[in-house]
């Protein structure tokens, strides 16, 4: 049967069905999960599995059953893309609950990323190109294999795993995610057939202030709703109508259903040249519709922020801009114990920051921006490459990574694929300093801080936004060789000083890696034999060893051989293994219990 039809539009002047708007929001109406949903999570690594276990309908919504006729196995491949007719609300994971959908997030995140590198240098590689974007084309395959997120149900509310701040550069990554459901249009909603009172319900809006009539102070947004202009027009040219999105909107004000908000901002510091911000939940406490700025009408959502959540991550952009602006003035924030641990070590300061108490022990070790490896004794005796200028495919060096999976970086200093050792060139080659297969040897290019935390005691935050892929920092300390050093010892995060570069588990491989969508395509790669030697930070150390630890890191680490260096005395170097918004932590996996 076919769903009933939208109701027509109600009067200007009506459409507010709450008497006062500025009162307290309530509390959301979550239901709980039991033991036994837990114990099912872990028995169902499938997000969309997992919760179709416990499919629950945010009250007072309920679920219009699937009345389709059950279909042929042939019926079923055909229809896997299709969003289903379920719509859950969940809340109240635990901690390790957490960890698994994050897992999970970062899994699609890592398959999309590399699926975006692989057609671009794909496209690169035609002389026509490709008339499809990068980003979509990744999303697509990834839906036609079934690996979005959440596509076997609707989520009202959070979505597990995702944080509010966490950003992305495409808004089809945030489809891949269930994050947002529209690959174009700014209200993503759950249709009609799915409710049984007959109604659409939105559950996300991407806000990039793009009309004359939006306002935003942070926890209260004034949205816009869609329709009545022209592309890139601020002003309204026709009038809007209370259909699709812009009548989901309302049933969601009417309904006192959370909305997510997602913030887009310019950002030269992007591929896509923006970011999208995920800001939280939000109520739409007002539903208006009449004219507008531009005299035409327009429906208008006052949205407010539901309280308890984390800061706002649009905020948290605005606290590094501040923070970076004081640096470069030479001005101590309050609780900021020094404006430069490396003394002028690095390409830029690295602050120390305490709000917690009267620990200063960073201050208290000598720092070191690289390690000193044993001298030319331990050295290969080899000539670098000869060119002159940029390296290109003729280089010998190149030519040691090429012969496992393509380039190591694209033009803009990103790690392609992860790899058990990167060669770049070095001290013997003769090409600049500049040429791009030596990244890591041009230094940081992000602003960290050493900061003072309830959970990790000491972490590193970055004060930038990261790309995905890109180098960060090194790992230093004094260098043991084993001939003077011997046992197991762990990472420093159980209290030692020592850093043994074998215990970090091979996270390399995870970046790049798009096997889930072409298993074939696993590359191979040559032996190699791994670090024979431990990093002692009891007197020395450098930014990287303050980074905290994590089962689901943002960040890796990748070896790497210069030019004629010795292949036991790799570099331990940081890559960022996701979009790293300002003021986030960095974390490491150390292969901790």
């Amino acid at each position: 049967m076919a769903s009933p039809p939208p109701p027509p539009p109600p009067p200007p002047g009506l459409l507010t069905p709450k008497p006062d708007p500025d009162a307290p929001l309530p509390p959301l109406p979550y239901p709980v999960l039991t033991p036994d949903l837990r114990r099912e999570l872990e028995l169902h690594p499938n997000l969309a599995q997992s919760l179709l276990l416990s499919a629950q309908s945010p009250p007072p919504l309920h679920i219009q059953p699937n009345s389709a006729p059950a279909a042929t196995a042939t019926n079923k491949m055909k229809k896997r893309a299709r969003a289903s007719q379920e719509m859950v609300r969940i809340t109240n994971l635990s901690i390790a609950d957490h960890l698994h959908y994050r897992s999970l997030v970062r899994r699609a995140r890592l398959t999309f990323e590399a699926l975006r590198s692989i057609y671009q240098r794909q496209d690169l590689a035609t002389a026509g190109g490709s008339r499809n974007r990068f980003d979509l084309r990744a999303s697509s395959k990834m839906l036609s294999k079934g690996l979005w997120m959440h596509r076997d149900i609707r989520t009202v509310g959070a979505i597990p795993g995702l944080l509010v701040g966490d950003s992305f550069f495409y808004r089809a990554e945030l489809c891949v995610l269930g994050l947002h459901t529209a690959p174009q249009a700014g209200i993503g909603y759950i249709p009609a057939s799915i409710v049984d009172q007959g109604h659409p319900i939105a559950t996300s809006i991407v806000s990039s202030g793009g009309y004359l009539d939006d306002e935003d102070s942070g926890d209260v947004l004034v949205y816009t709703g869609s329709g009545g202009r022209l592309r890139n027009r601020l002003d309204h040219s026709a009038d809007q109508t209370l259909q699709r999105g812009n009548l989901a909107l309302h049933y969601s004000c009417h309904y006192g259903i959370e909305v997510r908000v997602i913030r887009g901002h310019a950002c030269d510091h992007s591929p896509s040249h923006k970011v999208y911000v995920y800001d939280g939940l939000y109520r739409v406490v007002t539903s208006t519709f009449g004219p507008g700025k531009s005299g035409r009408d327009v429906c208008k959502f006052k949205l407010v922020r539901i309280p308890g959540q984390d800061e706002l991550g649009s905020k948290a952009w605005h606290t590094a801009a501040e923070l970076k602006d004081a640096l470069d003035s030479k001005i101590r924030a309050p609780k900021y114990i020094s404006l430069d641990i490396a003394k002028g070590k690095e390409p830029f300061r690295v602050p120390v920051y305490n709000k917690l108490d009267d620990d200063r022990s960073p201050l208290f070790y000598d720092y070191i921006a690289c390690p000193e490896f044993p001298s030319q004794q331990l050295v290969k005796r080899q000539r670098g490459c000869h060119c002159a200028e940029v390296c290109g495919s003729r280089c010998s060096c190149e030519r040691k990574n090429r012969g496992a999976d393509g380039p190591v970086y694209n033009l803009d200093g990103i790690l392609l694929r992860g790899r058990p050792v990167v060669y770049e060139c070095g001290a013997l080659c003769r090409c600049p300093m500049s040429c791009p297969n030596r990244v890591t040897q041009q230094g940081m290019k992000h602003r960290l801080e050493v900061f003072r935390s309830k959970e990790t005691g000491w972490g590193v935050r970055t004060l930038d936004l990261i790309q995905p892929g890109a180098f960060i920092c090194e790992y230093a300390g004094d260098v043991l060789s084993l001939d003077s050093h011997s046992g197991d010892a762990p990472p420093m995060e159980d209290g030692s000083s020592i850093i043994d570069p074998t215990k970090f588990p091979e996270r390399w491989r995870e970046w790049g890696d798009a096997s889930a969508v072409y298993p074939d395509k696993v590359p191979h790669f040559p032996l190699f034999a791994g670090a024979r030697y431990r990093l002692d930070v009891s007197q020395r150390r450098n930014v990287a060893c303050y980074i905290s630890h994590s089962c689901s890191p943002n960040v890796f680490l990748q070896y790497v051989i210069r030019g004629n260096e010795d292949e036991s005395y790799p570099h331990m170097m940081v890559f960022a293994m996701e979009t790293i918004p300002p003021m986030r932590d960095l974390c490491i996996d150390y292969g901790l219990d």
